[in-house]
């Protein structure tokens, strides 16, 4: 069996042989109060341009069926630095 990758995607396959597609992913997480150390409710997390939620009362946030490709996710809240990654 030869597989071929360029860039991520496979190019060629061997005979009977179907590329599987990519499955989507999650983002979830706590965020916390650096300064203090206790979890942080009410932050706007965002995949920007596609989906977004704020972390409840305990910190925590989950993004679910984030399509495959490249993000930026940004963490933001008032009174607070914005952080993107």
């Amino acid at each position: 069996m030869t597989v071929y990758f360029s860039e991520g995607e496979i190019k060629e396959l061997s005979p009977g042989l179907q590329p599987i597609p990519p499955e989507p992913a999650s983002l979830e997480g706590q965020v916390i109060d650096a300064g203090t150390g206790k979890p942080l409710g009410g932050v706007l997390v965002e995949v920007v341009g596609l989906l977004s939620m704020t972390t409840a009362s305990d910190g925590f946030y989950s993004i679910t069926n984030i399509p495959p490709g490249g993000y930026t996710i940004r963490f933001s809240k008032a009174g607070y630095e914005t952080m993107e990654y």
